[in-house]
């Protein structure tokens, strides 16, 4: 449970494994038990009422044991004060004080909910600090453990990392459970070459050279580290150690591909018509084999799969995808109508809830609704979402019928269809909504988009979606106060919405006002998402309208150079031009041209500049 744990912790669930403690105090507080410990908390913990230690005396407990704790007023008040900080989002102090309270009481519990809190705002050195009282409250605790190793990993603290792993290893009896769970620690490092190295020290000392797990350990760290030689060695040593492993050959396959792709899939090759029941290796040979142009060797291998296991109807869908990925429209249909036969057979044989031909059917009926739309026969791709029966998949399907005929042109028809529909839930609600919207604004009607989205506000008053909607459709009309009131709204709902930041920023800096308020708020989206294009696009922007050429030109070619796209070459090309560089300005605004010639911004920044001619 540790490692999974200590990195899928979610602010939804911050009353997580210690609420058992924390529940049993508040009900005591609010019962003006104080003076004893609540009988439930007595029950299950053992405690009882002691002398508190004093400061400078340290708690350690035996494995499972826990400490007896006398409820202070104090220490009872640090406890509802760490808890109702949490219930209003206030991790980082309700942390501060559980570990605090962990220091004191000695109780290990406190200490786990001190790491979570840290881990909930991110705070990786204050998560270790608490596993490390953890561990000297409960030195036996092997959770605590894994926990420490991870976040050692996880913040680059390497020093005596090796040493902790191979001890890891070394306590272990199943070394291949052992190693998995090194892997699942070195996961977390950031610098890819740095772990690689580390497992090699750890595998070595702690002798586990040449072992198959070994060997796979070595090849997964070594891919992430963009070695891909070592990664493809340490796959083929692994699968000459065990020449039936799939998941060996699947390695030699992935890993050998980018080093020698010829030699990688004919391995591949070999070892299914060795192995034919490998089927995850057959898909992903199948995959390579079109991905390196082999377009027909691929569907061979997919046909032989079929007639081998005649019994796997999935393949039939597989197969179906997979031709419609290559453009193969008409076999994509064929394979697709076998394929709902089949399943409409099973559905029609079995009671309902006994297969899951139902949901088989959605998946095949929203492929081939696809594929009709490709091929330009729009009502007929209406017409395959109608056949679709399951009460989950029901709703996403009429929007998908009315965003087909909003791209008709049939608009008022699509918004009669979403009218019609009814979502199951909140979310679906939402969803809904949005595609509304999404038609709406793309015909042009974006005063009737504003409202829809207003009633939607109001039914649904904590969703940042909607306000963000509704703040990028007012800034198009022109209404700034009206966009930066829902904008701030959405930060104040969720101060991790980037996005929210960088719009808000950008259309500051476009229009020249409040710049330093500007240059603000897209640089905490930037702390935000560091490698978005379009976050690094304004960055470039308000620089420009700050008059630093020089690190606008960087932050736009970043940019450009990530995501190609028409607005930012009118950006920096516009920057250059102001730079001096008017040849290097007409080039980058020719590429934008090519990939959008209507780009309205892209136009505009070349005729105001007198390019066009």
């Amino acid at each position: 449970m540790g490692l999974t744990r200590l990195f899928t912790t979610s602010s939804k669930g911050w009353l997580g494994p210690a609420k058992c403690l924390s529940a049993a105090l508040l009900a005591a507080a609010f019962s003006g038990a104080c003076a004893s410990p609540p009988a439930s908390f007595a029950q299950d913990s053992d405690l009882e009422i002691r002398p508190l230690p004093q400061e400078d005396d340290v708690i350690v407990l035996q494995s499972d044991q826990l400490p007896g704790v006398r409820l202070t007023a104090d220490v009872l008040y640090r406890l509802l004060v760490a808890e109702f900080a949490a219930q209003r989002g206030g991790f980082q102090p309700a942390a501060d004080t559980s570990l605090e309270l962990a220091r004191f009481t000695g109780d290990p519990r406190l200490a786990q909910r001190a790491v979570e809190f840290y881990m909930l705002v991110g705070n990786y050195r204050g998560a270790l600090s608490a596993v490390n009282a953890w561990r000297v409250i409960d030195p036996g605790n092997e959770e605590a453990q894994s926990m420490r190793l991870a976040l050692m990993a996880a913040i680059g603290q390497t020093g005596g990392l090796v040493d902790a792993l191979v001890e890891h290893v070394d306590a272990r009896s199943d070394k291949t459970e052992a190693l998995a769970q090194v892997m699942g620690i070195l996961a977390r490092m950031k610098d890819r070459e740095e772990a690689l190295q580390i497992i090699t020290d750890v595998i070595d000392q702690s002798g586990q050279t040449g072992t198959m797990s070994a060997f796979m350990a070595t090849a997964d760290l070594a891919e992430a580290a963009q070695n891909y030689e070592l990664a493809f060695e340490q796959a083929s040593k692994a699968l000459a150690l065990d020449p039936g492993s799939e998941d060996a050959a699947m390695r030699v396959l992935d890993y050998g591909v980018p080093v020698d792709a010829q030699k990688a899939i004919a391995a591949a090759r070999q070892f299914a018509r060795s192995h034919p029941q490998a089927r995850r290796l057959r898909l992903m040979l199948a995959g390579q084999m079109a991905e390196q142009g082999a377009i027909d060797e691929a569907f061979d291998e997919l046909r032989l799969m079929s007639a081998e296991f005649p019994e796997d109807f999935d393949l039939l869908f597989i197969r179906a995808q997979f031709a419609f990925q290559m453009g193969r429209l008409d076999d994509a249909s064929l394979l697709l109508s076998e394929f709902i036969e089949v399943q409409s057979q099973r559905e029609d044989a079995m009671s309902a809830g006994a297969t899951d031909a139902t949901a088989a059917l959605t998946d095949a009926y929203t492929l081939m609704s696809s594929i009709a739309e490709r091929q330009g026969q729009h009502d007929r791709a209406v017409e395959w979402l109608g056949w679709i029966e399951d009460p989950t998949a029901m709703y996403s399907a009429r929007l998908r019928q009315a965003k087909i005929r909003g791209d008709q042109g049939r608009v008022d028809e699509a918004v009669r269809m979403i009218d019609a529909a009814h979502p199951l839930d909140q979310d679906e609600q939402l969803i809904g909504v949005l595609t509304l919207t999404q038609i709406l604004r793309q015909d042009g009607r974006i005063d009737q988009a504003i409202e829809r989205l207003r009633e939607a506000d109001n039914q649904i008053p904590d969703s940042v979606e909607i306000k963000y909607e509704l703040g990028m459709l007012l800034e198009r009309k022109d209404d700034i106060l009206g966009m930066e009131r829902y904008l701030r709204q959405v930060i104040a709902l969720d101060p991790g919405y980037a996005h929210a930041y960088n719009a808000l920023g950008y259309t500051l800096a476009d229009r020249g006002d409040r710049l330093g308020e500007a240059l603000q708020l897209v640089t905490q989206a930037h702390q935000i998402l560091p490698d978005d294009p379009y976050i690094l696009d304004s960055l470039g922007w308000v620089k420009y309208r700050q008059g630093d050429l020089e690190q606008a030109r960087r932050y736009l070619e970043q940019a450009y150079n990530m995501r190609p796209e028409s607005e930012i070459a009118a950006h920096l090309g516009e920057v250059l031009w102001e730079l001096g560089q008017q040849e290097a300005a007409r080039a980058i605004w020719q590429e934008g041209l090519q990939i959008n010639s209507q780009d309205p911004v892209l136009i505009e920044t070349i005729q105001r500049y007198g390019a066009d001619s």
